[in-house]
């Protein structure tokens, strides 16, 4: 029987740039898998598998945009605010304006 970590591997493309998680997605195509019987994200699996514990009150933030990359290099541990402002939502948009339009 294959172990967590051989069966997470064997849905992992990796390309020059993206490690690419042809898995289950949500709709949004972030990548999840199944680990002891929850189900987590597999971008957040890669990285603490490879890097290490993601501190409390601190997300991912993709810093390629790709949703099912899980190339740890291309993911930030920042706080929900820093990740949303760095977005294209239009919130974020207003949240980086320095002046008035008008």
């Amino acid at each position: 029987m294959p172990t967590v970590e051989e069966r997470f591997w064997s849905k992992v493309r990796k390309t020059d740039t993206c490690w690419l998680w042809f898995g289950a997605t949500t709709p949004k195509q972030y990548g999840v898998c199944s680990v002891d019987g929850k189900l987590v994200y597999a971008h957040r699996f890669a990285y603490e598998l490879l890097v290490g514990c993601i501190a409390d009150g601190l997300t991912l933030d993709h810093l390629c945009r790709v949703h099912n990359c899980v190339n740890p290099a291309h993911l930030d541990a920042v706080t929900l605010r820093v990740n949303n402002q760095r977005g294209n939502s239009i919130s974020a948009n207003y949240a980086r304006r320095t002046h008035c339009n008008h």
